[in-house]
């Protein structure tokens, strides 16, 4: 529930890139290219690491969907992703990807898919509060928007590559 809420604070309004994002992101999405604009944050108030956001922006500036992935121990290296809350005390790192409608209304929200053994995101250079990363997840939905959409039941994002700035929030 935590989860949703904090997805519906991020993505209420307009993002402005310039302002809000920082680097590139990039990777394949079921086997087609996709972008997003990213940001990382140190994880608060929980202090479990890195949360990165990576958001795919429609062109008005609105978010058409986001992927959540968090609690990247701050260390060059392969971190697994599990299926965990971000609000969690372990030492999981988990993700969740989710569409929206329209911008502020929440669409469909995956969860990574335990079967696929090979979820993760390695850190592999980290330079001040620059960071570079690769990323493979599967994801799984499930809960369906109430409003049709052409998201399919399994989406896998392979051959990922960050490139951000870690973001100390006050």
């Amino acid at each position: 529930m935590l989860f949703l809420v904090s997805v519906s604070l991020i993505s209420c309004s307009k993002e402005e890139p310039n302002d809000y994002y920082w680097g590139t992101a990039s990777a394949q999405l079921n086997g087609s290219s996709w972008q997003s604009e990213p940001r990382a944050v140190t994880n608060k108030p929980y202090d479990q690491g890195i949360d990165f956001l990576l958001d795919r922006l429609d062109r008005n500036g609105y978010m058409k969907e986001g992927i959540f992935i968090y609690k990247i121990p701050p260390q060059v290296g392969r971190h697994p992703i599990s299926q965990t809350e971000v609000r969690d005390i372990d030492s999981l790192s988990g993700a969740n990807l989710f569409t929206m409608i329209d911008g502020d209304v929440l669409g469909d929200v995956y969860h990574p898919l335990e079967v696929t053994a090979d979820n993760y995101l390695e850190i592999t250079k980290m330079e001040g509060d620059e960071i570079w990363a690769e990323f493979q997840i599967a994801f799984v939905k499930v809960s369906k928007s109430p409003v049709a959409n052409n998201y399919p039941d399994t989406i896998r994002l392979t051959q990922g590559k960050i490139h951000t700035r870690i973001i100390k929030p006050e």
